[in-house]
C-alpha cells in the first residue's frame, strides 16, 4: 500500500494540493468508478507531470490492482493513432483486396491485430490514463475524439494529464481541426464527467 501521507508531504507545496484530492478520489474509486468520473488534469510537465503520473500508478498498482486500468504515455497513443488511422491503410490489400506478398500480409495482420488489442484497452478499460495529452495532427485528434467519445457513452474513468492549460490546448486542437467540434467535444465531454484541476 502506497504510503500517500509521505508521498503528498514530500511533493512541492503548489501539488500538495492536487494529490490530496488525488488520493481523496482513490479512497472511493469504486464509487467514482461506477458513475465514470476521471480527471482533467492541465498544467503538468516535466517532474510535475512525473510525480502526479507516478502517484496515479501506484495508487492503482498497491490500492486498486484489481481495477481493469491502461496507463498510456501520449508518444504510444500517437503511434497507435497513426497505426490505426494511416498505417493499416497504407500497408493494406490493395483495392482487389489482395496482397502483393505473404511477407505484406503479416506485416498487417500483426500491426492489425496490436492495435485491435490496443483500442480495446483504450475504449474499454474501466479506468485509463493518458500522460502527456498533445495531440499534434488530425490522426491522433480524431483517434483521441472516437476513444473519448466511446468512453463517454460507456460511462468509464478517463484520467487525461496534459502540459497545457485549457486555452493552450484549444489553439492546438484548433490548428489540425479548424471547425473546433473536436476540442469542443473533448472539453464537453471531460468536464461533464472530470474533476478538472490546473
Amino acid at each position: 500500500m502506497i504510503d500517500a501521507a509521505t508521498f503528498i508531504e514530500q511533493a512541492p507545496i503548489q501539488d500538495q494540493d492536487l494529490l490530496l484530492r488525488l488520493n481523496l478520489y482513490f479512497d472511493v474509486l469504486d464509487q467514482r468508478l461506477r458513475h465514470g468520473q476521471g480527471w482533467f488534469i492541465f498544467n503538468a510537465a516535466g517532474s510535475r507531470l512525473n510525480r502526479i503520473a507516478g502517484f496515479i500508478q501506484a495508487k492503482l498498482a498497491s490500492d486498486h490492482a484489481s481495477v481493469d486500468s491502461y496507463l498510456m504515455p501520449w508518444r504510444d497513443f500517437a503511434l497507435s493513432a497513426y497505426v490505426n488511422e494511416v498505417g493499416l491503410t497504407e500497408i493494406g490489400p490493395g483495392k482487389d483486396g489482395a496482397f502483393q506478398t505473404e511477407a505484406q500480409k503479416r506485416e498487417f495482420e500483426l500491426a492489425r491485430h496490436v492495435t485491435e488489442d490496443t483500442c480495446a484497452r483504450l475504449m474499454y478499460s474501466d479506468m485509463l490514463v493518458l500522460i502527456g495529452m498533445r495531440p499534434s495532427t488530425w490522426h491522433e485528434a480524431s483517434f483521441l475524439d472516437r476513444m473519448i467519445d466511446e468512453r463517454y457513452r460507456q460511462r468509464l474513468a478517463t484520467i487525461l494529464l496534459t502540459a497545457d492549460m485549457p486555452h493552450t490546448l484549444e489553439s492546438e486542437f484548433d490548428e489540425v481541426d479548424p471547425s473546433g467540434m473536436l476540442w469542443s467535444r473533448l472539453f464537453d465531454r471531460m468536464y461533464e464527467t472530470s474533476l478538472v484541476a490546473l
